[in-house]
């Protein structure tokens, strides 16, 4: 699960190096306008510009580099055998298919299904050249349901990613312009020219391009959309990048909008995923925490998937749980603000611990004592949990109630497995392309964890692949 810590988004700009706010450039004609500035879109400049597309503009109406990609916990999934083989991991691009097409209830495409197992491993190599020092550990992202996750084994490797991905297209002369939104694309005669932008003083212009790129993210801060389809989903849930309702979240579905103007299709919409984040979770991966209800007693396996997790948590009679690690664990980016929030407690001993949270100690113990000779005997008798990295014993113990906000959204824009938006009739709309959580169709209804990046990264890459070809074709 690509978990983002956006508890911590009040401090970003205190974070982000000054290069990624620097802005380029006033000119109106490029070959290449890539609209939104995360993993994706920072992914695709990277690539087309590797492979000779001369004249490229990033823009954002953010006021920063990164979206939601910045504060990602870095889960990015891959079968790399040489690395899975030396922990005794069998794995299969074979396999991760079928998890994927069974998470997302075989609504996946199994054509960008197929893309994305078959190229993550060669695009992880691929960002090892651009210079994102991933570790060797391979680890299962929360929600992952595997061990393929991989990460720069940092609390902020996201925002790693981001400063390492900028830093390289800037280095290959790719001009960026922020708190620049667009409004609108271009169009002539069915075919898209360009974008109409407005800059941070309102002022409009027409920027005219060879080609586009939508990577502006998913819908999940966009109420209205949200609630169209699924009445559920109203202004009281807050989204996991910004969990308080007072921060910038910008994926507001911007880019879906405009796409829709001109006939672009969509598919499930209405699959928008919600996940535990805002309170005692910490962790983006498997084996270092469990969850525990009102009587402390542990419920579910902590591994299951983010479907599975809800309805355990929608089954207590209470809907309350809480999650628990200790001093053992890589905690996340936000662990200062969910201390500082009152989210998560620090406790010296279990009996603190049990108090802070009105449970009885004798039970809180005995449930920590049963899961720690899980942990020894590699194995859960209680809910079949295989995933362990450590016992939870070591004071201090980190703690919290958690609740569920929504996260992202697995639905979008239709596309091929060349990343061509397709319209009416099912025919791609000329010059016009789509990466990341703003496109549909990979994950279907529900998205394994780690999912995420590694298709922002592996579609960007052959975005700017085939934008490359066909402008060289044109020449």
């Amino acid at each position: 699960m690509r978990r983002r810590n956006f508890s911590a988004s009040l401090t970003l700009f205190a974070i982000l190096p000054s290069s990624v706010f620097a802005e380029t450039g006033d000119e109106t004609k490029f070959d290449l306008i890539i609209i939104g500035i995360g993993a994706a879109g920072l992914s695709t400049a990277v690539s087309a510009a590797q492979n000779g597309v001369k004249n490229i503009l990033l823009i954002d109406k953010a006021a920063f580099v990164g979206g939601h990609s910045a504060l990602s916990g870095g889960s990015v999934n891959a079968v790399v055998p040489e690395l899975q083989m030396k922990q005794g991991i069998k794995d299969s691009p074979e396999f991760w298919q079928r998890q994927i097409m069974e998470t997302g209830e075989f609504q996946s495409d199994p054509v960008l299904v197929n893309t994305l197992v078959n190229n993550a491993q060669s695009t992880l190599h691929w960002l090892r050249e651009i210079g994102i020092p991933f570790d060797d550990q391979v680890f299962e992202a929360w929600g992952g349901k595997f061990q393929r996750a991989h990460s720069a084994g940092q609390k902020r490797s996201g925002m790693t990613y981001v400063r390492i991905m900028n830093h390289k297209a800037r280095s290959l002369s790719v001009k960026v312009r922020l708190r620049t939104e667009a409004v609108n694309l271009l169009e002539k005669d069915g075919q898209v020219m360009g974008v109409r932008v407005k800059d941070r003083n309102g002022k409009l212009t027409d920027l005219e391009a060879k080609d586009v790129v939508i990577a502006t993210g998913g819908f999940t801060a966009n109420v209205a959309m949200r609630l169209k389809y699924d009445s559920r989903l109203d202004a009281s849930l807050f989204t996991t990048a910004n969990q308080t309702g007072r921060g910038f979240d910008g994926s507001t579905g911007d880019g879906i909008l405009m796409a829709e103007k001109l006939g672009a299709q969509t598919v499930d919409m209405d699959a928008i995923q919600l996940i535990p984040l805002r309170g005692g979770r910490l962790l983006n991966y498997v084996g270092g925490d469990i969850y525990v209800d009102s009587e402390g007693k542990r419920f579910i396996d902590e591994s299951k998937g983010v479907k599975a997790i809800a309805e355990g948590y929608l089954n207590l009679p209470d809907r309350v749980f809480w999650v628990i690690t200790d001093s053992q664990s890589q905690k996340s980016l936000d662990l200062d603000a969910k201390l500082l929030a009152g989210s998560v407690h620090i406790a010296d001993s279990v009996s603190e611990m049990a108090k802070k949270m009105h449970v009885s100690a004798k039970v809180l113990q005995e449930t920590l004592d049963r899961y720690n000779r899980f942990v020894e005997q590699g194995e859960d008798k209680d809910f079949g949990k295989k995933i362990f990295t450590q016992k939870i014993e070591k004071p201090p113990f980190y703690f919290g109630r958690e609740q569920f906000d929504i996260h992202y959204s697995c639905g979008g824009l239709k596309i091929n497995k060349t990343c061509q938006v397709i319209g009416k009739a099912d025919k791609p709309i000329p010059n016009l392309y789509a990466v990341g959580e703003v496109t549909g169709g990979i994950h279907g209804r529900d998205r394994l964890g780690g999912d995420s990046l590694i298709s922002c990264f592996v579609f960007g890459k052959i975005a700017g692949e085939e934008i490359a070809k066909k402008q060289k074709s044109c020449q």
